[in-house]
């Protein structure tokens, strides 16, 4: 079967423009991947022409978020798409691309997008089960509040909570995990996933100034919500912050 996508690439002295043209399909979706990344690599820059693109099932345009993700997102890599007709800008909104992927309708609509933070800026790391994750835990949210310009009170809160659930994970699930932490206007929201399907209890009363055993119950303490989704292969425990909680 022939893979009938074309794939230019046009450099610039700070960004470069990859061209689609034909159709995004499960034999070309690599190529595309391949290319984005290559490009975020090198010039972190990269806006993404569309107006020659269509796609032959919706969840193939998840490429654009999922490449981002990959190359380490906002702000040392910047995405931008641009160019899309009616029916694939609305299901780039649909599935939901465009919370983390800007589109904007031309090409020096998208030049200035480059420039501009995302109303919703998203990173993960992957953790072994092992003592040292915590650690790598609070680095990764050290580095990822300081490019987002988090407030300097609420990075710390998140870094402790990212401590606690990752812990949790380490010691209780005993699994390795996914932290996800995800940006807005107002939020930071602290994710952890494991690949144990046991249900968490909710909190019971405790020392919150006891060394050990502090937890689920430190984390609904400082958290303006925390929660728990349950999946297939395991659980996500998150909790969120306000940015800006006295405004």
């Amino acid at each position: 079967m022939r893979d009938d996508l074309m794939v230019a690439v046009h450099e610039e002295l700070d960004y470069a423009v990859l061209r689609l043209r034909g159709c995004l399909s499960l034999r070309s979706v690599p190529r595309v991947r391949e290319a984005a990344l290559k490009l975020l690599q090198s010039k972190g820059r990269v806006l993404i022409d569309l107006s020659r693109l269509r796609s032959r099932q919706t969840i193939f345009v998840t490429v654009f978020p999922a490449v981002l993700a990959i190359a380490g997102g906002w702000p040392s890599a910047r995405l931008v798409l641009f160019g899309a007709d009616a029916t694939l800008g609305a299901t780039l909104l649909s599935t939901r691309v465009l919370e983390t992927v800007p589109l904007a309708t031309d090409l020096p609509a998208a030049r200035v997008l480059l420039d501009q933070r995302p109303s919703y800026v998203r990173r993960h790391r992957d953790l072994a089960m092992h003592n040292a994750a915590p650690a790598v835990a609070r680095r990764f949210v050290r580095e990822a509040c300081a490019a987002w310009s988090v407030p300097q009170a609420v990075q710390e809160i998140a870094e402790l909570l990212a401590t606690e659930l990752v812990s949790n994970a380490v010691e209780h699930a005993r699994s390795p995990s996914r932290l996800t932490l995800t940006c807005t206007k107002s939020t930071l929201r602290v994710s952890v996933h494991d690949y144990l399907s046991a249900p968490v209890p909710r909190p019971a009363p405790r020392d919150i100034g006891a060394p050990r055993g502090r937890g689920l119950h430190l984390v609904a303490a400082l958290a303006q919500g925390w929660g728990v989704d349950q999946h297939p292969d395991g659980k996500t425990v998150w909790a969120s912050l306000l940015l800006h909680p006295h405004d």
